[in-house]
């Protein structure tokens, strides 16, 4: 009867009231996300801020970079979008063990999907760095950096009401790594790297790269940049991180737990879009030049694009010609090829 369900309605009453154990199972939850955030958007000035806000993931991230600092001691996750890098000038390809690299290729792509047509084979586009830009590896702040900022202080503004409504004040080194690479300089001035998904793709993205500018292999091969400092940092959110678990535990119910899932769920938000947005080169740290007239190669012959990329920059149809064709050649491309060959040896 009614008498018997009663007991059942008033504890799920309650538990709708203030939901203390949902928000403490929330906070294990989604540290992956987190991290994909804050690489996203770690570098962006000023002081290299990274405006990722609070969301239920950062006690599971917390715990996952102590894990790493005790162990290979890197924070950025590994590429979540596989790329190889070639160097024009030795032919040397790498797989690519960069976030910014993979996320540079993959946003590209995104791009470049929306302009070409079904019948393209393959679209080679040729980019060119800032000479001397002081802003190379640094990222430009965009709609991403700024909904991060705009959710932060929506969150401190929703904070402040538990402590108004109830006097409930409860509520309220990631750069080296993500950009180990060295610079160009006087000594080794250029770098032309081809960047691309290899054999079955459609884009690849070539980019020459003058004094100042990252040195792209050094990148892709995803440099050591450890400091001892990491694992003290990392200790000490951990148990910050903790600390503000059991905290949760003792809000009272007054409703107050609402205004943390709220905030918490804003985060949420947040951090997906922070994690999974395309971006412009600017926000990723890589600044160009603007396009000129020629500078986009789409042919619906993979052979006739990687012809017609040589002959605008040596070095880089031979560099891919492995990637794109790796068994036998025709006699007529193996003529080319071996033509081109000689001109680059002579240069």
């Amino acid at each position: 009867g009614a008498s018997n369900i009663a007991p059942y309605i008033a504890t799920e009453r309650a538990s709708w009231r203030s939901p203390n154990d949902i928000l403490s199972i929330l906070m294990l939850v989604g540290g992956d996300i987190v991290q994909r955030a804050v690489a996203q958007l770690s570098g962006s000035g000023p002081w290299y801020c990274a405006p990722v806000a609070f969301s239920f993931g950062w006690l599971a991230y917390s715990v996952s970079a102590l894990t790493s600092s005790l162990g290979d001691r890197r924070l950025m996750p590994p590429p979540d979008f596989a790329a190889k890098v070639a160097n024009a000038d030795s032919g040397y390809v790498r797989d690519n063990a960069s976030w910014a690299l993979g996320r540079l290729l993959r946003d590209h792509e995104k791009r470049m999907v929306k302009q070409e047509k079904n019948t393209i084979a393959l679209t080679i586009a040729f980019y060119r760095t800032r000479r001397d830009d002081p802003c190379a590896g640094i990222p430009k702040r965009d709609w991403v950096y700024w909904t991060g900022v705009a959710t932060i202080l929506l969150q401190l503004g929703i904070a402040i009401v538990p402590g108004a409504w109830h006097g409930n004040w409860i509520v309220l080194i990631w750069y080296e790594e993500k950009y180990a690479a060295r610079k160009l300089d006087k000594k080794k001035s250029r770098e032309v790297a081809c960047i691309t998904r290899g054999n079955g793709s459609v884009f690849v993205m070539v980019v020459d790269s003058s004094i100042g500018s990252l040195r792209l292999e050094d990148l892709a091969a995803g440099r050591d940049r450890r400091r001892t400092t990491m694992l003290v940092v990392s200790a000490i959110f951990t148990v910050l991180w903790i600390v503000l678990l059991l905290t949760v535990e003792g809000v009272d119910n007054n409703g107050d737990v609402w205004f943390l899932l709220t905030i918490g769920g804003l985060g949420e938000v947040q951090n997906v879009v922070a994690a999974g947005a395309a971006r412009a080169a600017e926000a990723l740290g890589f600044h160009y030049e603007p396009m000129q007239e020629g500078d986009i190669i789409a042919e619906t012959k993979v052979m006739k694009a990687l012809e017609k990329a040589e002959k605008k920059q040596a070095g880089v149809g031979l560099c891919l010609l492995p990637l794109f064709f790796p068994g036998d050649l025709r006699d007529d491309e193996k003529l080319f090829w071996g033509g081109m060959r000689e001109s680059k040896a002579t240069r």
